[in-house]
């Protein structure tokens, strides 16, 4: 049974990581300072101390137990809408759509390399150049990687720790044969095109309403009974 996994916020929230919506991250600044294609075009060097900061932070926070379990799943493709690295420290391999904390890219030889949790050097690593960004998608611009949404082939479609907002889960629910969200809360399905009448978990065919770390046993426990029973989901 292979299974496709598309996290949000959610899944690192238990970890402390706040979230892009709420729990205060923009308190300090606004979006439109450090966090969109214009404020890097406008002033990149404080986009740059933002990200610094975020990064060196990043180190303090650690994998909670919904990480883990994902890391043990067999035949789980997992894609994240989350920059930190907390599902690679739990050990698994994680697509990330919207960029990662830890790298930085060179907008003229397009390298991308790992920094961990230090600053943003200024010169490029492998060109010499001083075109060196974070390798975050800022709000404005492309995402290279969600060309994977829609490409990739699974048995079960899992969502966890997103509200849809951003990316339609409910569209991407329907392409699979079953399809499984975790959410504590019930939501509205909202796209760019506005709010629907429906609610996103009409859309699946289970819906979990917990948090993804206590969610976690009657997750394991599904996805056995969609296995057939024949094997653990867990490796």
């Amino acid at each position: 049974m292979k299974i496709y996994l598309l996290s949000g916020a959610g899944l690192s929230a238990p970890s402390g990581i706040p979230t892009y919506r709420d729990d205060g991250l923009w308190d300090e600044v606004a979006i439109e300072e450090v966090a969109t294609h214009d404020a890097w075009l406008r002033n990149p060097q404080k986009v740059i101390a933002f990200f610094d900061k975020k990064r060196q932070e990043l180190a303090c926070y650690k994998p909670n137990a919904a990480h883990y379990y994902f890391a043990k799943l067999q035949n789980c493709v997992h894609l994240t809408q989350n920059v930190d690295d907390l599902c690679e420290r739990a050990g698994q391999e994680t697509v990330h759509l919207h960029g990662k904390l830890t790298e930085v890219r060179c907008d003229k030889c397009k390298s991308i390399w790992d920094i961990g949790y230090t600053p943003q050097p200024h010169l490029c690593h492998f060109c010499g150049s001083k075109s060196v960004r974070p390798n975050v998608i800022l709000f404005g611009e492309v995402a290279p990687n969600y060309r994977y949404l829609y490409t990739t082939k699974a048995d079960v479609f899992i969502a966890v720790g997103t509200s849809g907002a951003v990316i339609d889960i409910a569209d991407i629910a329907q392409q699979f044969p079953v399809s499984i969200l975790i959410d504590p809360k019930r939501r509205k399905r909202t796209t760019m095109f506005g709010e629907f009448d429906t609610y996103i978990d009409e859309y699946f065919s289970y819906f979990i309403q917990e948090d993804i770390v206590t969610a976690i046993d009657t997750l394991d426990i599904l996805l056995k009974e969609i296995d057939g029973g024949t094997q653990t989901a867990t490796k």
